[in-house]
Order: C-alpha cells, then sequence, then structure tokens
C-alpha cells in the first residue's frame, strides 16, 4: 500500500507541468493568504475583551438610543443598589479620540487622544500596566498614565514616571504615574493618556449632578459576585423617571445593562466612541473571503480533472499492478492535502507581508504570525486536512471508479474534459458577476450619498477647531492675519458647523414631551459662507443678541427652522413659543431659516435654533470657518503656514467640510476597497483557471482542429468555434447572476434612507465586463490553436 502511495511520480508530473501548478499553487495560495487574513480579523472580532477577568460581571448602562448616560449616574446607582461593587465611567473631551488634543511636555508640542477614567479604571479592567502601581495610577487627580507607544515616541527608552506635562492649554501640571500597555481587543478603544474622569466636570458645566448632559460617558458597573443585576433593571426604570431628565421626558424608555462582552457588536454602541464592531460586515468579510477561496478550490478541481487524463496510463500501470480503488483513491487524497499544506505555507508569508495594508483597510489591528499559538496550529492542521479532502475529493471519486480499459478506450478523459470543467467555470463567472454588479452598485451609492443636497454650502470651506489654539487672543491674531491671505475669500466664527451637529439643547415641552434643538451661533460672516438661507425675518430687536455660546438661554429671542414649527405644532407666523414643564418660558421667534441637513445625509431631520452674533467678542466661537480658492492644497499650506507661525509651532489640524462629509461613509468606503479587493482576486483566480482550462481544452482538440483546416474551415470559423464555449458560459452565467445580484443589492440598499435606483446598466456593465477577461483569458491560446500549421499538428 505505500508503494501504491507514493509520491515521486506526482511530483515529476508537477515539475513537467509548470503551467497547471503555477495556475493552481498562485490561485490556492492567494486565497488562502485573504481567508487567514479573514481569520485571523475574525477571531480578534470574537474575543475582543475576552481577556478581562471580570467580564461576566461588567455592565454599561444603556438606553434603547445610546450606550452614553451622564456622569453622575454612577453615583446614584452606587448609592441605591447593595448588588454593585464598584463602578467606572469612561469619557472622552471634544474629540480627543481622534489624537486632536493638545499636550505640552518640556518645550515639546504633540497631539494625543485622552481617555477620562475614574479611579476604579484599572481594578475593574485587566489592562497591563508596565510601570506603576494599579492601585496608585490614577490615585490623585493630577496622575496621568500613558501608553506605550505614546511614551516611547516622547520619552524614547527614558522612564516617564514623575515627568510633568500639560493638557489641552490648561494650566494645571499633571504627573505620569504609569505606562501602560497599549490597548488592544477590546471596546475601550486605545489611548495616548488616561486621565481622570473628573476634569469632564470641570470643562464641561453641563457634566453636573443635575446629568444636564446625557452624554457625557459610558458608566460601567462591576456586579457582585452571586449578585443578580439584571433584575434590578425594572426598577432602575422606575428610578430614572424620578431622577434623570431623559427618561422624566420620554425622550428614551428603556433601561440595559449590556453585558461587556457583547457591548462591541451593540447596535447603540456606535452613538458614543467606544471601540464598536458590526456583525453584518464580519459576515460579508467572511462570505467574500469564503467565495475567494471556493473559487481556488473551483480551479483545483476543475485543472485536476482535466489532468486527470494526462495520468491516466500511470492510473491504468498502478491498477494492473495490483493497486485497489482505494490505494488510487487515498493518493489522490494525499497529494491533494499536501498541496493545501505546501500553498498554506506560502500563504502565511503572503498574509504577514499584507498585515499593515490589511489593518489600515480594516480600521483595527491584524497581526497574523503573531496570534499563532497551539490552538491555531491545530486549526491550520484541521483546515489543511479538510481542504486537501473537498480539493481532492472529486478528482479521486472520478479516477478510482473508471477501470484501466475504460482509459485504454479514452471514455475517462473524453468524460473528464467536458462536464466538470464547463459546470465550475460557469459558477465562478457566476460569483464573478455577482461582485462586479456589487462593487459598481457600492460606488454609486457612496457618490450618491457624498453629493446628496445638504441644504448649505460645502466646497472650498476649511474647518478650524478653536481648541487647538492657546488661548483666545492667539485664536484672534490668527484670524486678522487669516484675512490678509491671498488663498482667503472670507473667515468666519461659529459654534459648531451642519456637519458637526452644533450643541444640543433638549427642553421639556410641557410636562410629558421633550423637543431636541441643535444649536448654531455664528457672525453673519459664518452665515453667509454656509449659504443657510432666511425665509422670514421678524425684525425683532434682540435677534442679533450677544449671549454667551454656553449659556444658549441668556436671550429668549432664536431664528428657527421649518422642521421646528412643525415639532412645535405652530402656525408659520407665530411670534414665539414656549418651554417649561409648564410651559412657563417663551422663546421669542426672530424669524425662519429653510430646512438644511444637520449630520450626515442619512440623519433624520431635527429641530435647529440660530443666532446671529454681530460682535464677534461676545461669544467664544468653537470653529473658523475659512473659504479658500479651489487650490486646497495650497490654500491649506498657506493657512498652516500662517498656523505654526502664529503658535509658536503646534500642529494644524483643520479640514476641508468635504472632507468631513466624506469621513461619514467611512464604512461603507471600506466595504467598497474590501468588495473590490476581492473582486480583483476572484478575477484573477477565474482568470488563471480560464487560461488553464482553455489550454488544455484546446491542447486535446488540436487534431480536430487540424482536420477542420484541411476540409476548408477558415482561421476566423475555428476561431469562433474555440471562444464560443467559453462565451457561452459566461452568458448562461450572467443569467444566472442577475438575479441574485438583484435580489441582494436591493435588501442592502433598504437599509438607507437615501439610495440610487439599481440600473440595468450595473448589471449589464458587470456581464461586460467578465466577458471581457474571459475573451482576453482564452482568445491569445485560441488564435495559436487557430493559425497553427494543421499538418504539424497531425503529425503530432
Amino acid at each position: 500500500m505505500f508503494r501504491q502511495l507514493d509520491i515521486r511520480s506526482w511530483l515529476t508530473f508537477l515539475s513537467r507541468n509548470r503551467l497547471y501548478t503555477a495556475v493552481n499553487f498562485i490561485g490556492l495560495a492567494l486565497a488562502l493568504a485573504f481567508v487567514l487574513l479573514v481569520a485571523d480579523y475574525t477571531a480578534r472580532q470574537l474575543t475582543v475583551d475576552s481577556y478581562q477577568t471580570k467580564a461576566d460581571r461588567i455592565y454599561a448602562v444603556c438606553s434603547e438610543e445610546s450606550v452614553a448616560s451622564g456622569y453622575y449616574l454612577q453615583k446614584y446607582l452606587r448609592d441605591r443598589y447593595p448588588e454593585i461593587e464598584s463602578t467606572c465611567a469612561v469619557a472622552f473631551f471634544e474629540d480627543s479620540d481622534a489624537g486632536t488634543t493638545p499636550v505640552e511636555i518640556g518645550r515639546q508640542k504633540f497631539l494625543a487622544s485622552v481617555l477620562h477614567a475614574d479611579t476604579t479604571f484599572f481594578r475593574m479592567f485587566d489592562f497591563t500596566l508596565l510601570e506603576g502601581s494599579r492601585e496608585e495610577a490614577l490615585a490623585a487627580r493630577e496622575n496621568v498614565v500613558l501608553s506605550e507607544s505614546f511614551a516611547r515616541k516622547v520619552f524614547g527608552t527614558f522612564n516617564p514616571l514623575g515627568q510633568t506635562l500639560r493638557v489641552d492649554n490648561d494650566e494645571r501640571v499633571y504627573v505620569v504615574s504609569g505606562v501602560m500597555r497599549d490597548i488592544e481587543r477590546s471596546t475601550i478603544p486605545a489611548a495616548d493618556i488616561v486621565m481622570r474622569a473628573e476634569r469632564i466636570t470641570e470643562t464641561n458645566a453641563a457634566n453636573d449632578e443635575r446629568m444636564s448632559n446625557s452624554g457625557a460617558g459610558v458608566t460601567f458597573l462591576l456586579a457582585r459576585k452571586g449578585a443578580n443585576l439584571q433584575a434590578k433593571v425594572p426598577d432602575m426604570l422606575a428610578f430614572f423617571k424620578e431622577i434623570y431628565w431623559p427618561y422624566i421626558g420620554n425622550v428614551v424608555q428603556q433601561v440595559r445593562l449590556i453585558p461587556l462582552r457583547q457591548l462591541y457588536f451593540e447596535p447603540t454602541n456606535n452613538t458614543y466612541r467606544l471601540a464598536h464592531g458590526s456583525r453584518s460586515f464580519l459576515y460579508i468579510l467572511l462570505g467574500v473571503g469564503l467565495v475567494v477561496l471556493v473559487f481556488a478550490v473551483m480551479n483545483y478541481i476543475n485543472l485536476t480533472v482535466a489532468q486527470a487524463g494526462f495520468r491516466a496510463r500511470e492510473m491504468a500501470a498502478r491498477r494492473l499492478l495490483g493497486a485497489s480503488r482505494g490505494d488510487i483513491f487515498l493518493k489522490w487524497m494525499l497529494e491533494s492535502t499536501l498541496f493545501c499544506a505546501a500553498a498554506l505555507l506560502f500563504a502565511s508569508s503572503i498574509a504577514e507581508l499584507f498585515v499593515p495594508w490589511a489593518s489600515q483597510l480594516l480600521g483595527t489591528k491584524v497581526a497574523v504570525w503573531n496570534d499563532f499559538s497551539v490552538p491555531v496550529a491545530g486549526w491550520c492542521l484541521l483546515a489543511v486536512v479538510v481542504l486537501g479532502v473537498i480539493s481532492g475529493l472529486v478528482p479521486a471519486l472520478l479516477v478510482a471508479r473508471y477501470q484501466p480499459i475504460d482509459i485504454v478506450r479514452g471514455t475517462f478523459r473524453r468524460h473528464a474534459k467536458t462536464v466538470y470543467g464547463r459546470v465550475l467555470i460557469a459558477l465562478q463567472n457566476v460569483i464573478t458577476i455577482v461582485l462586479l454588479a456589487v462593487s459598481i452598485t457600492i460606488g454609486l451609492q457612496i457618490r450618491h450619498l457624498v453629493n446628496a443636497p445638504l441644504g448649505y454650502e460645502t466646497h472650498d470651506i476649511l474647518d478650524i477647531e478653536t481648541s487647538i489654539f492657546p488661548d483666545r487672543s492667539a485664536m484672534r491674531h490668527f484670524c486678522d492675519e487669516l484675512r490678509s491671505l491671498p488663498e482667503v475669500e472670507a473667515v468666519g466664527l461659529g459654534c459648531g458647523t451642519p456637519h458637526d451637529r452644533g450643541n444640543n439643547n433638549t427642553v421639556l415641552y410641557g410636562p410629558d414631551r421633550m423637543v431636541s434643538f441643535q444649536v448654531f451661533i455664528g457672525d453673519s460672516t459664518y452665515f453667509r459662507m454656509l449659504g443657510l438661507e432666511r425665509l422670514r425675518d421678524n425684525h425683532v430687536a434682540d435677534a442679533d443678541g450677544s449671549a454667551a455660546s454656553r449659556d444658549f438661554w441668556a436671550s429668549n429671542v432664536w431664528y428657527i427652522n421649518q422642521y421646528a414649527l412643525r415639532e412645535l405644532g405652530i402656525a408659520e407666523d407665530a411670534p414665539e413659543f414656549k418651554v417649561g414643564e409648564n410651559l412657563s418660558q417663551p422663546i421669542v421667534i426672530a424669524g425662519i431659516y429653510r430646512d438644511f441637513q444637520v449630520g450626515s445625509a442619512l440623519d433624520a431631520p431635527t429641530s435647529v435654533l440660530l443666532r446671529v452674533v454681530k460682535n464677534p467678542d461676545d461669544f467664544q466661537p468653537w470653529n473658523i470657518l475659512v473659504k479658500t480658492g479651489r487650490d486646497h492644497a495650497a490654500a491649506y499650506r498657506a493657512v498652516e503656514e500662517l498656523f505654526q507661525r502664529t503658535t509658536d509651532g503646534a500642529t494644524f489640524t483643520g479640514r476641508y467640510v468635504t472632507d468631513e462629509i466624506a469621513d461619514d461613509f467611512a464604512a461603507q468606503r471600506r466595504l467598497l476597497h474590501i468588495v473590490g479587493i476581492f473582486t480583483l482576486v476572484a478575477l484573477l483566480i477565474s482568470s488563471l483557471g480560464l487560461f488553464a482550462m482553455a489550454a488544455y481544452y484546446i491542447q486535446q482538440k488540436r487534431q480536430e482542429i487540424a482536420v477542420r483546416r484541411v476540409f476548408g474551415a477558415s482561421r476566423r470559423e475555428m476561431l469562433t468555434r474555440l471562444v464560443r464555449s467559453f462565451m457561452a458560459l459566461v452568458g448562461v452565467a450572467f443569467v444566472i447572476a442577475v438575479p441574485i445580484a438583484v435580489w441582494g443589492l436591493r435588501r442592502w440598499l433598504e437599509e438607507y434612507s437615501v439610495r440610487i435606483a439599481l440600473s440595468p446598466w450595473i448589471f449589464l456593465a458587470a456581464g461586460i465586463f467578465a466577458a471581457i477577461v474571459a475573451l482576453l483569458s482564452v482568445g491569445w491560446q485560441s488564435r495559436r490553436a487557430a493559425d497553427a500549421d494543421p499538418v504539424e499538428s497531425l503529425k503530432n
């Protein structure tokens, strides 16, 4: 038996058929490389926070709309429920999670991401401290903990413990009390600096005990061992309706305690700055990766079946020398398993090479070799065996079922070259056409979303957040110098933009109803640049009030938008409306603005309050809007250079509004890139298979071609005859693929309130592209066969 399983003849066959070997090996290795990257990403996603030893007792307090809550909510919960062992609030301030918080260390200036957490942070969560004590790391209010990567960036190999720094232009000096390993595979995102959460109460008065800011951070609860905290949810709901305004005003109606290990995939998680994943995206990625692997396996089966005819004599000789059908079957299975094992080893090197690119594309760390372990090795071994069995099963069964006499007669060879190849090639083209249609549709949908009308001007407007300036005088000096730049057309000051939603103010509108307003304050240039259209002006004396931006109700005169009229249920010519539990607080309507989109194109309409401030010194702006020329690169360089001159070399973080809008659809763009890449890989593997199959098909047809040429068939007729059979398979695939693609894409587009219509041109373009690829794959070889000398072909 061992003699029958000898693989030397197989290795000789591979060396003599280099095209077959190269196509199979490269196609399978590429597919496996992508599968390894997807598998590592999937494993990391599914094991988020699995290393937290207290994870089964940690819960996040959420509503049906958000995972965020008021900062002081934890205090009320601790006092009421003895089942709670401890609490921890986690929060970001401003856009610190994006790495835009100014940090000054010595004379050096950096931008860092800052996480605010309570003193219980390192006791509740098992993040590794490389330097410092878990108990003392955040014990003092001035203590901060640096991430390993940020500490290395700033201090190199020098121990940073005891070093001081300033954060966000604050006068307070903070002391480095610890260094932690960079956070990975956690719902709590990585941050450069961890500092005490009380700071958010100092920087924002709305984070008070009344919990005016209901989105200050995420409240984590650690239940006592054996306690059933979920049973307290109904009581929590009743309690919140007494103390917590979103529940008092029926803005939200549910209290949910989400276990830590479920929080990552919680749909409402994306309403705050926690790390979050998408199961649907994960399933799509797994599906596309599986499709590519299926393509490679199809190619292996297809080419192996086609090549089985060329190994017929070897199989016949083995049968005549006493090999059983089982021996032949096992031999082919062994060969396919060894082939898959070699491809997997090579694929791991390819995957590791693409790890940086995959990490950037997927927006999270991927580490194929670093994540290798004994359990992973076991899974890889199992995968090789399963893949080898699947890949070799059809060729092994096909070869083992025939008798030596069938091989001598040629029955086996004729069957091997007809049935399986056509079915698998047609199936490959079905998948290719579907993927092409999906790529085209996603691209068109993203373009439609980015270019959707928003009701305000977005082009050539540079948005600069004022938080990057050390003080107000530096900001004022910068604005004065900015207006003199030739690249700058106008400069406006405001609090928020329609894209970043400005500030929210939710007020009682009667005893059991609340109305949420997005608030925008700015000077006249700010509103003119945005092109916000005023439909009616009531010419109220106090319309251009001088209220400070943080004291929104210091003046009761506001402009409102059309949607606010509808939500409040008042007439277009109403002079005022009243808010408060008893409707006792009047708000004078200065005029009406046409509705414009707040947030992204997918966000629901909302009520808006607006105020135009005559004197910019009367309010503290959050945004500087700069109208530039069309040459964005030159204008950006000029503004950046001015900023660095006026702020002693600080880092500039301004962005064009159109780029900010494009970022809204980063997830869709990521999906497009991934589907596009896998489509290209699928096309490559499919074209390799077509090329190799055409080579062997035409090689078997050489005598027939020669005979037809001798009897008068023209070169064009032969070329058409050879190509037609392959193109017919593309046509059959197109007919099958279109209904599948239409069904899937319609379901996907239903998720968007703003969406394109499925045009027949999408599917026609996908079919034409697949046909061109198929034509190029087989056309060259068909042309060579049609041009060959018939006499030489008959001799051979």
